[in-house]
């Protein structure tokens, strides 16, 4: 290994584990500071902004548990999950892993279901442009084409089913509004992007049964036959239009396969 190179992975393991590096013995002491010093401050600096990091991307978890508690989050988040890629965008992706694990986090449920909202916002706006789907694409389908149509959704398109009223208080927190106490309450919540702004809404129980199959795949007969269950045969067609009508108009929709 060059002498360049050796500085260099001497200098990075220094700031991921300052115990187990040489890099110290190769730097020069200043009037001002030692060596040790200065490298403290490198090392300090770069522990801050992994911290500036995940405070950006878990701001509404941080507001939730508090400096004390997130602070306390961080320092083991950074201490399991050394930054592994080039990009700060993904270095806080396993924080939904460290809150089942880590007591006291692991007794909170909301505090993972927050974690999750907090990802699937972040997943939304970084998803991958599509052609969205309009609606004169769908009104020229021959009749005989719907009961085998398809959808393609786009990849910002995410279902988060919770347990407990987590979306209220992420909402009341975004507000910078004081947060409602924690209870039980199931539901399922949609974010997806629209015109380049994430957006999100409640699931009805109907909806929801319509959007998995769409979204797994399912043909436009079998998302009928999976409505059966809520509405009557009448009905049920027209609430599939509806409901895909509603996805296109969204800009859910990639793709009629």
């Amino acid at each position: 290994m060059n002498s360049l190179l050796k500085l260099q992975n001497d200098f990075l393991n220094y700031l991921l584990d300052s115990e187990h590096s040489d890099i110290v013995m190769a730097i020069a002491s200043s009037p001002q500071r030692s060596a040790e010093q200065r490298m403290t401050l490198y090392g300090s600096a770069y522990i801050l902004r992994l911290k500036e990091a995940l405070s950006s991307d878990y701001e509404r978890l941080h507001a939730y548990l508090g400096d004390e508690l997130f602070d306390h989050l961080m320092r083991q988040y950074i201490k399991r999950y050394p930054s592994q890629h080039p990009s700060l965008r993904y270095f806080g992706q396993h924080m939904l892993e460290l809150v089942e694990q880590l007591p006291p986090f692991n007794q909170l449920v909301e505090v993972a279901e927050i974690t999750r909202i907090e990802q699937a916002f972040a997943n939304s706006f970084d998803a991958a442009d599509c052609q969205c789907v309009l609606m004169s694409e769908l009104a020229i389908l021959e009749p005989q084409a719907w009961a085998d149509l398809k959808l393609k959704f786009n990849d910002a398109v995410q279902v988060l089913p919770l347990t407990m009223n987590s979306f209220q208080i992420w909402k009341a927190l975004a507000n910078d509004e004081l947060p409602p106490a924690k209870e039980p309450d199931a539901s399922s919540w949609l974010i997806w992007r629209q015109q380049l702004v994430s957006r999100y809404r409640p699931l009805e129980e109907a909806e929801l049964a319509a959007l998995h199959c769409a979204i797994s795949g399912a043909s436009f007969a079998e998302v009928c036959e999976a409505l059966l269950a809520y509405f009557d045969e009448q009905q049920t067609p027209l609430r599939a239009v509806g409901y895909l009508q509603q996805w296109i108009n969204e800009q859910m929709v990639c793709q009629l396969i």
